[in-house]
Parts: C-alpha cells; sequence; structure tokens
C-alpha cells in the first residue's frame, strides 16, 4: 500500500509550478513573435522568419527553443516529481526544486546567451530529473519485493 504523505501537497505545487513556467515560458514566445514579427504557423524556420536579419532569427529562435524544449520534457518531468513524491517525498521535493531552478537558469542563458548559455541549467535540470526517475523505480521495486 503507498500512503500520500502531508509533504506531497509540495509534490504537487511543484508539478504546478512546472506547468505555470511552460505556460510563461509560451507568453514568451508571444512577445518574440510579437516583437520580430513572426506570425503563425511560422516556428522560425518558414516565410516570417525568413525576412529576419541572421541575428534576429537566431533571437527568435533561442526564445522558441526554450518553449519547445520545456513542451517537449514536461510531461516526464511532472510525472517524475510526482511519482517520486509517492515514495520518496522529501529528496523528490528537492529534486523537483531544483528542476524548476535550473529550468529558469537554462531559459535565462538561451534566451540571453544562444544555445551555449543554456548548458548549465540543462545539466540541472537532466540531472535531476533522471534523479526523480530513478527514485520511482526503486520505490517501486522496494514496494514490490
Amino acid at each position: 500500500m503507498i500512503t500520500v504523505g502531508t509533504n506531497f501537497a509540495w509534490n504537487v505545487i511543484l508539478a504546478a509550478g512546472m506547468g505555470l513556467q511552460c505556460t510563461i515560458a509560451g507568453m514568451g514566445c508571444g512577445a518574440a513573435r510579437k516583437k520580430y514579427k513572426v506570425g503563425y504557423p511560422d516556428m522560425g524556420s518558414g516565410r516570417f522568419a525568413a525576412k529576419l536579419s541572421d541575428e534576429d532569427w537566431a533571437a527568435f529562435n533561442n526564445v522558441i527553443r526554450v518553449h519547445q524544449n520545456y513542451v517537449e520534457q514536461l510531461p516526464v518531468a511532472i510525472s517524475a516529481v510526482l511519482m517520486s513524491g509517492l515514495f520518496f517525498e522529501k529528496a523528490s521535493i528537492s529534486l523537483g526544486l531544483i528542476y524548476i531552478i535550473c529550468r529558469f537558469m537554462y531559459a535565462y542563458g538561451y534566451t540571453n546567451f544562444g544555445p551555449k548559455g543554456r548548458m548549465a541549467g540543462a545539466m540541472g535540470l537532466n540531472l535531476s530529473n533522471f534523479a526523480m526517475l530513478g527514485l520511482c523505480f526503486f520505490g517501486a521495486y522496494k514496494k514490490l519485493y
């Protein structure tokens, strides 16, 4: 039997925070579309983006990539923080918080310094995500055996 402790509410808050953070990154895409005059459905490689200077094209695509990367990883991150929290509340809370902080570092670095600027955040968020997934497997294994 898995018992949900009172601290699990923090895991839920972190999962909601991840969703909010992804939404805010999406709003950044809207602001970049307006700034660079790149209409829908152009994702940075279409007719509107082709009219941008190389510098503006790179800046626009950096913002778009921040959001797209979050969208790609969000299902795993939310699942991991919730499932690992069923077995290891405090550890998963810490790892989920690290994920959110590193995701901010990733977005700030990528947007302001380009692809190389994302590396510190990327390493931290990926390590925390893998650790949460490891806790999921380890916790489930302990319950089964």
